[in-house]
């Protein structure tokens, strides 16, 4: 299972830029073997895919991913890319808190990230000018960034403010000129069927038998069709499930920490501790604390 150092650092990251401003952009960056774990944090996401294939979860749902796709991550929800190893892909991200918006349009636009059955207005496919236009806008604010010159704050909340327009009549046009259909062919089917329901039933003994025989395929194929199309593997997929529940748990109701082990599919507290603790950086009683003393979200 990969380490859970690399996630927290991009976590704490996310969330150490943001209390610096209340936006930050990567722009174009590329890997050719680039991995991420799972992982939530304060403020909204914007991600573009630029360049590449894979595909991208937020929660229990796959997108797929080519060039010029947009995805919209709402504050705290889930997320992955699992782009095609050994392909040059590129993205970018842009991060942000709502202060950042005009006031007369920060309902509007944060309408566009608010989760729920029908995803279809979070994951966009770009090209021609509105593309051309998109990259603009977020060549200026990586510029005014870089360069920091006076007022550019105020720059890079015009250059957000335009950048959720364009998006936002994107997915109201009757029309939709500069988006393509998106076709999700590429997605297997019963792998989102073994993600929804490891992500239902996460709290019960689960076997690789028992997923393998529910869609039909020999153990050795489902491990191999999982971790294509997530970038990672069955076993992986679900402590983190379940360790995403126990932090809620933690946070929203007054289980014993014992009691949330049990409840989130824990065999022993001492496992549940250690994992907490590999992925998290600490003791699920040192995240409550902290948690009460509102320094963790």
């Amino acid at each position: 299972m990969p380490s859970g150092t690399d996630e927290r650092l991009r976590i704490y990251e996310v969330e150490e830029r943001l209390q610096v401003r209340p936006f930050f952009i990567k722009h174009r960056a590329t890997d050719k073997h680039f991995y991420m774990d799972f992982h939530a944090h304060p403020g909204y996401e914007i991600y573009f895919f630029q360049q590449g294939s894979g595909n991208f979860l937020i929660e229990d749902r796959i997108f797929p991913l080519v060039g010029g796709d947009i995805l919209l991550i709402s504050e705290y929800e889930s997320h992955k890319s699992a782009p095609s190893m050994g392909v040059d892909c590129s993205r970018s991200v842009v991060n942000f808190l709502p202060e950042l918006l005009l006031p007369q349009a920060k309902a509007i636009f944060l309408e566009l990230f608010v989760p729920g059955q029908d995803m279809t207005h979070r994951h966009l496919r770009v090209s021609g000018d509105t593309l051309s236009r998109m990259n603009d806008l977020l060549t200026r604010m990586e510029n005014e960034v870089r360069k920091q010159p006076e007022l550019f704050e105020v720059s890079c909340s015009i250059c957000l403010n335009e950048l959720l327009l364009e998006i936002y009549r994107l997915v109201h046009s009757q029309h939709s000129e500069g988006t393509s259909p998106i076709s999700r062919s590429s997605v297997n089917p019963r792998v989102e069927q073994v993600i929804r329901y490891l992500s239902e039933r996460y709290s019960e003994p689960i076997t690789l038998k028992q997923l393998a025989d529910m869609i039909f395929v020999s153990p050795y194929y489902l491990c191999h069709l999982f971790k294509e199309t997530t970038g990672i593997t069955i076993s992986e997929y679900l402590i983190y499930t379940r360790i995403r529940q126990s932090k809620r748990e933690l946070a929203l109701t007054e289980y014993s920490i014992a009691e949330i082990a049990s409840r989130v599919g824990f065999n022993t507290l001492a496992h549940f501790g250690q994992t907490f603790k590999m992925m998290e950086g600490m003791t699920p009683r040192d995240y409550r604390k902290k948690l009460n003393s509102g320094n963790v979200k």
